[in-house]
């Protein structure tokens, strides 16, 4: 195909990229995600299994299968080239913790122009003792940068004005955050469609007529792709379950973990390799696409069920697929905080009339203290009065007494 074709597609490409990080950014409530980019320890166990754990694996299954030095070298970009905005989506449509998935994206996103030409000079060498093909090409020169460039320009872009967009006209406009989410839906589906339509029509630089679904020479290759994957899968949740994260963040940082871009793979195998070891490298990103799809789709499913997705278990799936529970949960807790500020005023209120019936008891007893006194006052008055009568008339003391007597 010609280079103007080429262009189209990687500008359609991105375009739906946009939307489709855009979407999902405005679902997320802006309080949600401060909250999940301060979750320093979800986001730092994310990015040990996407920079550190991942790859190790790779290069662990290139030392234990033997692999030739294609499929390696192209394993080994596939497992160090995070995922970007499909594992966003992915957590959107089975209702893992969005809201922090698109936080890991952020910090992977950028984190990845030191890390990926890192991991690959590192594991290279150590697998191959060197960074470079059969041919003589660098492995690092092989990376188009300007792509990746432009795919994080893309993807910080979109987080931005999707957060900005959910601060201003999330609390405006009631049902904002459902249509994000839905738009973002429909650009997932179509970037996956046009990424299949892609895979299938040769581009501008060639690649001799290779079909990656061609039948590989040794079955085992295929097993060998596929463990990256799965043994992450598992490592990562363990260690999100020991870590102690919420479950709906352990399914979260499974799938950040292991969902890579494998268009980067693609380029680079491209650009590293002709012939038959360019047929053996074109199968890696393939395959390996293949499983994370269908391993991380199951795997989020098994979640839902055993109760560490957003979704209730019991749900029916086809309302799971089409309901965001990261919008349902938000509300649920905004309809709970305004309950419980809306208690502490009837528990106050409650608490100001058993005060003021206290401070009516107290201020009866101390009435009737007064009034007991104040009779009290009076009697001794009136006793005196009496006194000073009996003496005036008695003319002394000694007549009263004797008058007092005689009355006796």
């Amino acid at each position: 195909m010609s280079k103007a074709f080429d262009i189209t597609a990687q500008v359609i490409t991105n375009l739906l990229l946009f939307l489709l990080v855009m979407g999902l950014a405005s679902t997320v409530e802006i309080k949600n995600m401060k909250t999940q980019l301060k979750n320093f320890k979800a986001i730092g166990l994310g990015l040990f299994c996407q920079f550190f754990l991942l790859p190790f694996l790779g290069w662990a299954v290139i030392e234990m299968f033997s692999l030739p030095l294609p499929v390696g070298i192209t394993l080994l970009v596939v497992v160090s080239s995070p995922g970007g905005s499909y594992s966003n989506w992915w957590c959107s449509l089975l209702n893992a913790d969005l809201a922090l998935s698109v936080a890991m994206t952020t910090f992977s996103t950028i984190l990845s122009v030191a890390f990926l030409p890192m991991n690959l000079l590192i594991y290279s060498h150590a697998a191959y003792r060197n960074s470079t093909s059969s041919d003589g090409q660098s492995i690092l020169g092989s990376l188009n940068f300007g792509v990746i460039f432009i795919s994080i320009a893309v993807v910080i872009s979109a987080i931005a004005i999707g957060m900005f967009a959910s601060a201003k006209l999330g609390n405006k406009i009631p049902w904002f955050h459902k249509f994000a989410n839905i738009g973002a839906n429909i650009s997932g589906i179509l970037l996956i469609l046009f990424s299949v339509v892609l895979s299938f029509v040769p581009s501008s630089s060639g690649n001799d007529g290779t079909d990656p679904t061609e039948p590989a020479d040794d079955s085992v290759v295929y097993i060998a792709i596929a463990l990256p994957c799965l043994i992450g899968l598992v490592v990562s949740s363990v260690l999100a379950t020991v870590a102690k994260l919420p479950r709906p963040e352990r399914l979260t940082t499974a799938v950040e973990c292991c969902y890579q871009n494998t268009g980067i793979a693609t380029s680079a195998a491209i650009s590293l390799f002709s012939g038959d070891d360019l047929q053996q490298a074109s199968r890696v990103p393939f395959v390996y696409g293949m499983t994370e799809a269908i391993s991380i789709g199951l795997f989020l499913i098994v979640g839902w069920k055993l109760g560490w997705s957003k979704a209730p278990r019991d749900e029916k799936c086809c309302k799971v697929i089409t309901k965001s529970y990261e919008i349902e949960s938000t509300s649920e807790e905004e309809d709970l905080f305004e309950n419980e500020d809306n208690r502490p005023d009837s528990d106050n209120s409650e608490k100001d009339d058993e005060e003021a019936v206290e401070c009516d008891e107290e201020n009866g007893d101390k009435t009737s203290q007064e009034d007991d006194f104040q009779d009290d006052k009076g009697t001794q008055r009136t006793l005196r009065d009496t006194m000073s009568v009996s003496m005036s008339k008695s003319g002394s003391s000694d007549n009263f007494v004797e008058n007092a007597v005689e009355n006796a």
